[in-house]
């Protein structure tokens, strides 16, 4: 494990810290680290209900027992479904710095209530 001692002070709106406190919450991850995570370009997932997992390993074992049973094009088909719903659901995203930046102008535009144009 690397020694995280370096130290970066943030100052936010009691809105934005209570935001960064909901978004950590929901994937499971200290403010801290999601904040931490969030900087260096990743986009942490929200955690996903036991039930889902569920579902997902039952779909494994499904294509594990029918793959000599179906065409090969069936059995690919399978296997694409199931890579799209990992890639879609369970492994990180690392977004551009593009994203990110216009992610926090909205955040800031939220905090900062109705424009007064209009």
């Amino acid at each position: 494990m690397t020694d995280k001692n370096a130290r970066i002070e943030l100052r936010v709106t009691q809105s934005e810290k209570k935001k960064i406190a909901r978004l950590a919450e929901s994937c499971g991850l200290s403010q801290s680290e999601y904040v931490r995570q969030r900087t260096l370009g990743y986009a942490p997932r929200t955690v996903l209900p036991d039930v889902f997992f569920q579902f997902y390993q039952m779909l494994c074992r499904l294509c594990d027992e029918v793959a000599d049973k179906v065409s090969p094009d069936t059995e690919q088909s399978l296997l694409e479904v199931v890579d799209e719903i990992q890639r879609q659901l369970l492994l990180p995203v690392k977004s551009t710095a593009k994203q990110i930046r216009e992610e926090v102008a909205t955040w800031r535009q939220q905090a900062s209530g109705p424009s007064k144009d209009g």
